[in-house]
């Protein structure tokens, strides 16, 4: 096995190694380009998480995530269009209505990354990593629900497209009746409520267009006021100025690891390959149904 960024010490436990070293070969050049165009990014969720616990990936981690603010991702998308490397890499933007996006992947030409959700959907299936965007979230706590509310929303439509019986209960229920309604129906409206804070002067930031629930989704401004580079395997990547905060307030006690049965359900693909991307089209004629 040759791998080019990853620590040499570090045992194939769970298989994940070679996948880790591409997408981290994504992260490095994705790194550059923020650096030498001035957008701020760093590291969020269990990649935040493995930087501070592992210096690395979670050892069952078969993702990197990544947090941008609005401006910051507006910036991105612009000058990738006009400058970056479109031979190697794909920008794929779910959610994407009037320059609003759920979240956007940077994709690597030439692999494939098969989750079984979207595995027969005509759409770039390449190795990726995750750019979630880091909202303004207001003071008042009335108008946090109402923001969340309509986040979790377009995740539940997402979902309703996306996923047939992986949950159950109320959630489940809830995704059941979003699948009764168009495709699309509402998303606009839903994103610019969570966009309508981004020129407002706050205290806080939110992701409530990820997994956490409400509060675990609210953290405060200044810890991603001056993000810093920190190692993570054989390089350096950028992670919240103030890392501890950010992750006891997102995960509780986060040196404790999780469940078997927990990571089982964290990990994304099915399958992968480094040699050959899956192609369905030229087109990619299902990219407007990612939400």
């Amino acid at each position: 096995m040759s791998l080019q960024y990853m620590r040499p010490e570090i045992k194939d436990e769970y298989g994940f190694l070679e996948v880790q070293d591409k997408i981290l070969g994504i992260m490095v050049d994705l790194d550059k380009f923020c650096s030498s165009h001035n957008i701020e990014y760093c590291l969020m969720g269990g990649s935040a998480l493995g930087a501070r616990r592992h210096c690395g990936f979670i050892p069952w981690d078969d993702d990197l995530d990544i947090f941008m603010t609005p401006d910051n991702y507006e910036r991105f998308r612009i000058d990738f269009h006009k400058e970056g490397d479109k031979v190697k890499y794909y920008l794929q933007e779910w959610g994407l209505a009037e320059g609003m996006i759920t979240i956007a992947k940077v994709r690597l030409n030439g692999t494939s990354y098969i989750e079984n959700s979207v595995k027969d959907w005509d759409i770039h299936h390449g190795i990726y990593i995750d750019i979630f965007i880091l909202h303004a979230c207001p003071n008042n706590r009335l108008s946090q629900l109402h923001q969340c509310f309509w986040g979790k929303y377009v995740i539940t439509k997402g979902l309703a497209l996306r996923e047939k019986d992986r949950h159950r209960g109320i959630r489940g229920l809830v995704i059941k009746v979003a699948k009764i309604f168009p495709e699309r129906f509402l998303v606009k409206h839903a994103l610019k409520q969570v966009y309508r804070y981004r020129d407002k002067s706050t205290k806080y930031y939110c992701n409530f267009l990820g997994k956490a629930i409400f509060k675990k989704g609210i953290y405060k401004r200044e810890w991603f006021d001056h993000p810093v580079y920190a190692p993570f395997e054989t390089v350096q990547l950028k992670i919240p100025g103030k890392l501890h905060e950010f992750l006891s307030e997102r995960f509780g006690d986060y040196m404790k690891a999780p469940s078997p049965d927990r990571i089982k359900y964290e990990q994304h693909a099915e399958y992968w390959d480094f040699e050959h991307q899956k192609m369905m089209s030229n087109n990619y004629k299902d990219e407007r149904r990612l939400i």
